[in-house]
């Protein structure tokens, strides 16, 4: 990993620029993070830049529990003793990150999948936060912003900064994915509707480049999403299994698969069906020990 640095937004907030951005927001000497870097060097190396500033940290707030949001969680909790404060769905994927990889693929996952893409190492979660409003013992506020995963939330600060966690991807990940992760479809567009009515001075993806205004990303993520609804019930006319759905859906977007891929797209690819059949434009039925997609 590439040395990181940290980033003075405002007179309280900071945010440390990596492939998962990790926010500070400090009072005194005292720090409170929002999420924690991808794994144990990420987590390292924020020890590192609040040691030079003198800060102590009081507190992890994650925003969700993807395996790249809380990988340095342990080893910082380890070092400070610091509290970890989740959602009530999030926090058991952070105390046993091995349930991510089981969820995904959805039993017993084979070996290749036990990797620090899908399971970070576990840490204690010493606050169980709601997913709206202030957060006990800090000055922050959190956003509801489901979707992505299971009750991800935004943070906002008092210096009007907002941190939108995974709710936005920037237009480099739609272009070069395609399917970026969502667990459930109806929640993460209603999350796009309410992102534009969320009003802050300065916004910071999970992923990607600071934002002073949402709008055209927000229809950028929204578009995606509609494509791809359009392309699998087009493709469901075909009367296709899963496997060759998912095949039509990489050869359509030129997706490589991998372990972590396979499984991460196969999930993905399974909540679109869900949203599909929930809302009338495909169905399915049984034939001859097959599950057969077709339209409605």
């Amino acid at each position: 990993m590439a040395r990181l640095s940290l980033v003075q937004v405002t007179d309280h907030t900071y945010y440390i620029p990596s492939p998962t951005n990790v926010g500070i927001y400090v009072d005194g000497n005292s720090a409170v993070l929002i999420d924690s870097g991808s794994d144990k060097d990420a987590g390292r190396q924020i020890y590192r830049l609040l040691n030079e500033q003198g800060w102590e940290l009081k507190m992890i707030v994650n925003t969700h529990s993807n395996a790249d949001h809380i990988g340095g969680n342990a080893f910082l909790q380890q070092k400070t003793g610091c509290a970890v404060a989740a959602t009530k769905y999030e926090a058991p994927f952070i105390e046993s990150p091995f349930l991510e990889a089981a969820f995904v693929y959805g039993g017993y996952p084979y070996p290749e999948l036990n990797s620090k893409f899908l399971v970070a190492k576990p840490s204690k979660v010493t606050d169980v936060i709601f997913s709206s409003g202030p957060i006990k013992g800090t000055s922050l506020e959190a956003v509801p912003l489901p979707g992505h995963f299971f009750e991800m939330i935004g943070i906002k600060t008092p210096d009007d900064i907002f941190f939108l966690a995974d709710s936005l991807f920037p237009e480099k990940i739609i272009i070069k994915y395609h399917l970026f992760f969502l667990y459930d479809l109806e929640q993460h567009l209603q999350t796009l509707d309410k992102l534009e009515t969320l009003e802050a001075d300065l916004y910071i993806p999970g992923h990607g480049e600071l934002l002073y205004s949402l709008e055209r990303l927000i229809e950028i993520n929204r578009e995606k999403v509609k494509e791809i609804i359009s392309f699998l019930a087009d493709a469901c006319r075909k009367k296709l299994t899963f496997d060759e759905l998912l095949a039509e859906t990489c050869l359509r977007y030129n997706i490589s698969l991998n372990p972590t891929q396979h499984v991460l797209v196969s999930s993905t690819i399974r909540s679109y069906l869900a949203y599909l059949v929930s809302n009338g434009l495909v169905r399915y039925y049984f034939a001859d020990g097959r599950m057969i997609w077709t339209d409605s």
